[in-house]
C-alpha cells in the first residue's frame, strides 16, 4: 500500500516538474486582435466596416497607445507587437482613429473636416492571456461611435423641382464645432465659448451629414439651404431622445428637408444606421 502511495507521489511530482518546464520555455505569445464596430455602421464611403489602412490604438497588457492597422481583413502590428508575458488575464481598451501622441486630442468638426477622421470609436473590457491570446473587441466589447451625426435628406415640394439644378449647399447654425476626444476613456468635450455656423457643399447630392460633438443645444437650429439662387430657411426641431434637447454620442438625427415655394408636405421618418435618435420632417420655405 505503502509502496503504491509513493509511486503516486512519485508521478505527480513528475508531471507537476513537466508543467512547469512547459510554461517556463514557453515564452512571451504575442497578442491577436479582431474588432467589430456595433451598430454595424460607419461615415466613409467604403461601406459599414472597417477598411485596410484604418489604425486603432490599443492599451493593456503593460502597452499604451499601441498602433495596430487593418491588411487584409485583419488587425496587425504597427511596429510594436503587444505581448503576454504572463498566465495573468489582461484587459484591454482601443479606439479609432489612431493619435500617435493619445490622451486627450482636440477636435474640429468643422466642414473642411468632415469624415472618417474624426468619426471617433472607442471599445473597452476585450480580454485575453497566453492560453487565449486573441482578443476580441465585438459584442458588448465592440467599437462604438463617440460623436453624434446629423442626417439631411433633401426633397422637391410644391412649386419646386430637381432636375438637374439640386440644392448647392446648406449653412446650419446653431452647433458649436470645437472640442476633445480622450483617447483612454472615449469621452468627448465641447470647449467652443459660442455657437458658429458650418457650410457644406452638396454637389449635385439631395443627401449629406454632419459629424459633431455630443453637445447640449438650448434653441432649435437654423437651416439654410440654397437653391437655384434663393436661400430657404428652417428651424429644426430639438432631439426628444434620448436625452431632450442633447445631441447624443453614438446616435444620428435624420432631417427630411421638403423645399416649397408654398404649402406644407408631412413624410414618414427614415430609420438612421446609427442608434436610431429623432428623424424629423422639415419643410423650408422662401
Amino acid at each position: 500500500m505503502k509502496t503504491r502511495f509513493f509511486a503516486f507521489a512519485a508521478l505527480a511530482l513528475t508531471l507537476a516538474a513537466c508543467d512547469n518546464e512547459i510554461l517556463n520555455n514557453d515564452g512571451p505569445v504575442a497578442a491577436k486582435f479582431i474588432a467589430d464596430i456595433t451598430p454595424a455602421t460607419r461615415v466613409n464611403s467604403e461601406g459599414t466596416d472597417w477598411t485596410d489602412g484604418d489604425r486603432i490604438g490599443i492599451t493593456g497588457a503593460g502597452y499604451t497607445n499601441v498602433s495596430y492597422k487593418r491588411e487584409n481583413g485583419k488587425f496587425v502590428t504597427d511596429g510594436t507587437t503587444i505581448y503576454f508575458n504572463d498566465t495573468e488575464t489582461k484587459t484591454f481598451n482601443a479606439y479609432y482613429p489612431y493619435q500617435s501622441d493619445g490622451g486627450t486630442v482636440t477636435v474640429s468638426t468643422a466642414a473642411d473636416k468632415q469624415g472618417a477622421d474624426i468619426d471617433f470609436l472607442f471599445a473597452s473590457g476585450a480580454t485575453g492571456d497566453t492560453h487565449n491570446p486573441t482578443v476580441s473587441f465585438t459584442g458588448d466589447h465592440a467599437f462604438h461611435h463617440c460623436m453624434s451625426l446629423i442626417k439631411f435628406t433633401f426633397k422637391a415640394g410644391d412649386g419646386i423641382i430637381f432636375n438637374e439644378t439640386e440644392p448647392a449647399g446648406y449653412t446650419l447654425e446653431g452647433l458649436k464645432h470645437e472640442g476633445t476626444f480622450d483617447t483612454a476613456t472615449g469621452t468627448t468635450a465641447v470647449t467652443a465659448a459660442a455657437n458658429s455656423p458650418i457650410t457644406m457643399q452638396l454637389g449635385g447630392a439631395t443627401t449629406s451629414q454632419v459629424i459633431i460633438l455630443p453637445q447640449e443645444v438650448n434653441s432649435s437650429l437654423e437651416l439654410k439651404v440654397s437653391f437655384n439662387g434663393q436661400s430657404y430657411n428652417a428651424q429644426l426641431k430639438l432631439p426628444a431622445t434620448p436625452t431632450a434637447n442633447f445631441y447624443t454620442a453614438g446616435y444620428a438625427y435624420t432631417y427630411n428637408v421638403t423645399l416649397n415655394n408654398k404649402g406644407v408636405t408631412v413624410e414618414e421618418p427614415e430609420i438612421t444606421p446609427w442608434e436610431p435618435g429623432d428623424s424629423n420632417n422639415v419643410n423650408s420655405t422662401l
